[in-house]
């Protein structure tokens, strides 16, 4: 398996506003998506952050803080080897609307983590943007 980059943060806030807010005005990542329990915020290169509100109805088993993202080369192959490592919390593969595919699993500490895969060549921001709307 190769890691090429961190590409993607999800995290659990008990104050919504106030983080998107803080990822927004302080850190200037524009906010891509902001509805009730859920806001997704991007960087100029297209790596984003996802929070979760108390009342956000996905992403519950994401129990140990925040998740870290990697972009690997063959999601595949990645999945394959983790489980032949015998690790747990291996779950399904995901596809997002801009054709990016993910799954998750527990290290061996018990944190979740994100691997992933992106079409090439990547999306822009504006892509990724317009197929979200």
């Amino acid at each position: 398996m190769r890691v090429k980059g961190i590409v993607w943060i999800g995290a659990a806030t008990d104050d919504l506003a106030a983080s998107a807010s803080f990822f927004s005005e302080v850190l200037g990542l524009e906010m891509t998506t902001k509805v009730p329990g859920f806001a997704r915020l991007s960087t100029e290169n297209g790596d984003r952050i996802e929070l979760f509100g108390p009342d956000s109805a996905e992403h519950d088993d994401l129990d140990t803080g925040p998740v870290a993202g990697f972009w690997v080369d063959d999601l595949d192959q990645a999945r394959r080897e983790l489980l032949e490592a015998d690790m747990e919390g291996v779950t399904d593969f995901y596809t997002g609307p801009d054709g990016h595919r993910w799954f998750y699993f527990r290290d061996p500490s018990g944190m979740f983590y994100e691997l992933c895969e992106h079409p090439l060549p990547r999306p822009t921001k504006a892509e990724i943007n317009s197929a979200l709307e």
